[in-house]
């Protein structure tokens, strides 16, 4: 293969002669069985059963964490994990796939040996690397397994696909990403980056490329993950979108002609304004940012210094001085990384006695997302001194939104505009500490959040 340049190697492995994928390039997941790829791809993957593909960069899959579906019975029960009844422990996304136990070096040995006849097939096919599925099997184990064991089974793999002078990649597993460089991987094969998942603040692609940088290989599922990696990442790694099943011969997209990295900062937040203060918090508020790809998120600096990430248009800066002067900016950032100029400095004094005080704030995110439709967390936040008996938080849809459902709230929706009230049980909120409710939604998702509005009493 002449795509990539062979890796530095320390001394002790100057003979492996290793390569990456090129930087890039197109790339086909045919981990559900092989096809003629199309005539721009150069990398593929494929299950270490299949036939590399011939002149193209093949990476062979092998799942190496746990056993294929229907495949528990080839393997001998002591290298299963059970849990404390003796079941053995399932893959909760993937019936029928059960998690090897890693956490003896008798047990990783034993594995090993099993799965070292895989890698032997893909070297002996003549493929170029390898992708270890499920590594990151120890967050669905049920704190069985710790993720140090998963680490010490993932270097033997390492260790003996150099041996061979195959790369191999990081599959998923986020949470140990800082690990790889010093584990010995050489790059990474991910799925969905693009997306924002339940409770994060934006997509996971800007922290694998801090990571692995151009080093990576990312698999989408959804249109909004991938608009998200290719406007961010066009040309810096490899990006490409399947359906879930990775079909032979199913649907397959690649960014669209054109696509180059975001280099692109958002506009810069206008109308910041101090909306309460209590002798312990000043309460901020501003206009929603616009950015070529999506605004992720804002930085609010106290005094030139960061002091804290908002999802939304709100922020309530807490553990101050009473009776002191504070000066405020806030910047918007975006998928890739860039950052806006500031916005206007709001000064705002904490109260000298907050006593009988009373306040809000209703921050608005989006935790996960469909064709049609999405589902939104909104966390109201006790700003006062004393703890609420009731709240309401209203906001207006920019657009086609309509509630379809919600939960731990009433709401109703009348045109655009949408009320939220507490339920029974969550009325009361203790002074800074917040509630939660959410809620689907048919439609697009704004552009620009919604900028709820919050009161209680």
């Amino acid at each position: 293969m002449a795509f990539a340049t062979p890796l530095s190697l320390k001394p002790a492995q100057a003979a492996v002669t290793k390569t990456l994928p090129p930087t890039a390039g197109s790339f086909d997941y045919q981990i559900g069985g092989p096809y003629t790829p199309a005539p721009d791809v150069q990398i593929v993957s494929r299950d270490h059963g299949a036939t590399p593909a011939p002149g193209l960069y093949n990476i062979c899959y092998v799942n190496a964490f746990q056993t294929q579906p229907g495949a528990s019975a080839e393997w001998e029960q002591n290298l299963l994990l059970h849990d404390s009844t003796g079941a053995l422990v399932e893959d909760p996304d993937w019936p029928g796939e059960y998690m090897l136990d890693v956490r003896t070096e008798a047990n990783r040995q034993a594995i090993f040996q099993k799965v070292k006849v895989w890698l032997d097939e893909c070297a002996s096919k003549g493929f170029d690397a390898i992708e270890p599925d499920n590594y990151d099997h120890y967050t669905r184990s049920n704190n069985l397994i710790d993720p140090s064991d998963s680490e010490k089974y993932m270097k033997l793999l390492v260790d003996y696909s150099h041996s061979m002078n195959l790369a191999i990649a990081q599959k998923n597993t986020l949470e140990l990403a800082g690990d790889a460089a010093s584990l010995g991987i050489d790059f990474a094969v991910v799925e969905e980056c693009g997306v924002i998942w339940p409770g994060a603040d934006g997509p996971e692609c800007p922290e694998y490329y801090a990571a692995f940088g151009d080093r990576i290989i990312n698999i989408e599922y959804t249109d909004a993950g991938m608009t998200r990696a290719c406007d961010a990442y066009a040309g810096v790694f490899s990006i490409v979108q399947r359906d879930v099943a990775v079909t032979p011969n199913g649907p397959r997209k690649t960014c669209s002609a054109g696509s180059s990295g975001d280099t692109q900062a958002p506009t810069a937040p206008s109308g910041l304004s101090a909306t309460g203060a209590t002798s312990s918090s000043v309460s901020l508020s501003w206009n929603a940012s616009t950015d070529n790809v999506l605004v992720t998120g804002y930085d609010v600096y106290r005094g030139g210094t960061k002091v804290g990430t908002a999802p939304g248009t709100s922020y309530t800066d807490s553990g101050l001085t009473a009776a002191t002067t504070y000066q405020y900016q806030v910047r918007a950032k975006d998928d890739a990384g860039n950052v806006s100029a500031a916005s206007n400095t709001v000064t705002e004094a904490t109260l000298s006695d907050d006593s009988g005080s009373a306040g809000c704030t209703a921050t608005f995110v989006v935790t996960g997302s469909w064709s049609d439709g999405f589902d939104a967390e909104v966390s109201v936040k006790n700003t006062g001194s004393a703890t609420t008996s009731s709240w309401l938080v209203t906001w207006d849809w920019p657009g086609n939104q309509e509630v379809t459902d919600h939960w731990d709230t009433e709401l109703t929706q009348s045109g655009s505009a949408v009320t939220a009230t507490n339920d029974d049980y969550n009325g009361a909120i203790a002074p800074a500490a917040t509630t939660a409710f959410g809620l689907m939604a048919s439609g697009d998702i704004p552009a620009n959040l919604p900028s709820a509005t919050c009161t209680v009493s």
